[in-house]
């Protein structure tokens, strides 16, 4: 205890988890693995308001992932001649056709490529970082809908953010967010999904408790992919479907300390369980690879500690990875061809549903391939079983 929650400010944020000095980056060249930059992460839990959070100094400028991945669905949903505020990392293509529907719109993108790409395309666009001076700034612009994107979890003060959303939406204005869940990560075991960037980790509760000081309250909640919701904020009652949500929470315990103490028992356990069936593989002769050199999975191998000596290689779909290492592990990366070209016995997977998946992956597994999972607890997949199964 004794740490200050960087939303309510309260000294009594619980440390719960560390995964100890992670690579700053997920793969590096070969002339760069001598030069490996590596940050602690620990992760903390705000009794008070719920939030969990990265612990450490808080970093002033995030760069946000880009949002709204299903923009599509937003374009109906906005409708013609409304006043939008998009904030940065928005899919120029969604604010392009806003426009064409008849939207007053502002852009705010501090990022000077995008930017600058954003006004090449007629997109009205101001280089700026929102935030309550800006928002100040603003004035008379009073938005019906404001993009907001992943921005609040990428945010170093929560409730400024808010205070700022709040400020500039209309009478019956709306805000849009795309959250990650923290239940859903919780659940699934998905510690692999802390990073650096982001900063702020939401249950509905604790967004709300968050959000309602500022007069805002939930007006609409919906999955938005496997591990994140999509929220609307703005003036109002609060969205009756959101009783579920809540519902869930306070069954899974999720404002108890006692819940994360739990969960980082089980993520040490996950560890020592992984290592074991992998040292036990190798000693037993078979060959080990891995699927996917994204962020997850380098923060799988170095909090695990798996190396050349146990998982032999990887393989990635991104031809921009090639020929490249996981940082920290340095295990090579190859393209997944070389599944096809020198079969491991065994291809260790961060999760049953990678995303998706190349054809060379179901040609492995229907040439005698093994599937080895790694959480949300490590198990090895019965021929057959798993996201390439033939359905029942």
């Amino acid at each position: 205890m004794g740490r200050t929650c960087r939303a309510c400010g309260s000294r009594e944020v619980l440390g719960f988890l560390s995964l100890g000095q992670l690579p700053t980056s997920s793969s590096l060249s070969l002339d760069q693995l001598s030069k490996t930059q590596r940050q602690r992460l620990d992760m903390g839990f705000c009794p008070r308001c719920g939030l969990v959070q990265r612990l450490g100094e808080p970093q002033e400028t995030i760069e946000a992932p880009a949002s709204f991945s299903t923009w599509r669905e937003l374009t109906g949903l906005l409708g013609p001649k409304k006043r939008v505020l998009a904030l940065e990392g928005m899919p120029l293509r969604l604010l392009r056709q806003l426009g064409q529907q008849g939207a007053q719109l502002l852009y705010l993108e501090p990022h000077p490529e995008r930017s600058q790409a954003a006004l090449a395309q007629g997109i009205p666009t101001e280089r700026a970082r929102f935030d309550r001076e800006v928002a100040q700034r603003l004035g008379d612009f009073q938005a019906d809908w404001v993009l907001a994107g992943h921005l609040l979890a990428y945010s170093h003060n929560p409730s400024r953010f808010l205070e700022a959303l709040a400020r500039v939406l209309a009478e019956g204005g709306q805000a849009v967010l795309e959250l990650p869940y923290l239940p859903y990560l919780l659940e699934a075991r998905r510690f692999t999904h802390f990073s650096y960037g982001q900063q702020n980790y939401f249950t509905l509760k604790t967004l709300r408790s968050l959000a309602r000081p500022h007069g805002l309250e939930i007006r609409q909640v919906a999955p938005c992919g496997p591990l994140a919701l999509r929220y609307h904020l703005g003036r109002g009652a609060l969205f009756a479907q959101a009783g579920v949500y809540l519902e869930s929470e306070e069954r899974l315990g999720l404002d108890q300390t006692g819940y994360y103490l739990e969960f980082a028992s089980q993520v040490a356990a996950l560890r020592e369980a992984l290592l074991t069936l992998l040292a036990e593989l190798r000693a037993r002769g078979r060959r080990v690879a891995a699927y996917g050199a994204n962020p997850e999975s380098a923060a799988l191998f170095n909090y695990a500690g798996l190396g050349p000596e146990l998982v032999e290689f990887l393989v990635d779909p991104d031809p921009r990875q090639r020929g490249r290492y996981l940082a920290g592990v340095h295990i090579p990366i190859h393209p997944p061809h070389r599944l096809l070209e020198n079969p491991p016995d065994y291809l260790l997977l961060l999760h049953e549903a990678p995303g998706e998946t190349p054809a060379e992956l179901a040609e492995y597994l229907e040439g005698g391939g093994r599937m080895v999972v790694a959480l949300p607890y490590p198990h090895i997949l019965r021929p057959g079983e798993g996201m390439l199964a033939e359905p029942a």
